[in-house]
């Protein structure tokens, strides 16, 4: 029976990702020439909330990466984290949403900007039907704690605008869980 069971959720799981490719060509070409190129800073009284995952296929960990800066541009706060899942990138990017916006509403924040270079976990967040894929369970669950917040946006970066979060997400490999900083710059980060 276990066979059967571990066949029908790779054929789900494979199912969702069709999905998801199938949605990002689509929205690759209808990408917006003016999308952000760089890192911005929010509004005055705004804490943007950057994210950026990475997949490691062999050793089967999801790795992801969170900056929290002001309109200043002031680190505020970075996570570091990885946890054992299918490494799959379209499900790296749904789960390192949800722990950006878990992290803001652990640091209290109230009036956020989430931020990411995942343009279709972006376009997810932003839907109000629910979808059904691999993915779907972090980008609903990011969904709803995200009504916890005063205020709140969410918003597309390009990879180059999103270095920071992206450096982050590859430097998980001596953490056993989690490593979380306040106030102070982790080493990996601090010559950019």
């Amino acid at each position: 029976m276990a066979p059967l069971l571990t066949r029908m959720l790779l054929s789900r799981m494979q199912e969702g990702q069709d999905m998801l490719n199938e949605e990002s060509s689509w929205q690759d070409s209808m990408q917006p020439c003016n999308s952000v190129k760089t890192w911005q800073a929010p509004p005055s009284n705004w804490i943007k909330v950057n994210w950026d995952s990475a997949v490691d296929k062999t050793e089967g960990f999801i790795r992801v990466g969170v900056v929290v800066r002001d309109n200043a541009g002031h680190t505020i706060a970075t996570k570091r984290t990885k946890k054992h899942l299918f490494p799959d990138p379209a499900l790296a990017e749904a789960y390192g949403a949800l722990i950006a916006v878990q992290f803001g509403l652990e640091l209290g924040l109230s009036q956020v900007i989430i931020e990411g270079d995942s343009l279709q976990v972006i376009n997810a967040l932003k839907r109000e039907e629910e979808r059904c894929n691999s993915a779907s369970m972090f980008v609903e669950e990011a969904k709803h704690l995200l009504n916890f917040f005063a205020k709140w946006e969410v918003s597309y970066v390009r990879r180059n605008g999103n270095y920071i979060a992206h450096l982050l997400a590859k430097n998980t490999l001596s953490i056993y869980d989690h490593v979380v900083t306040l106030g102070v710059l982790p080493t990996c980060i601090q010559v950019v």
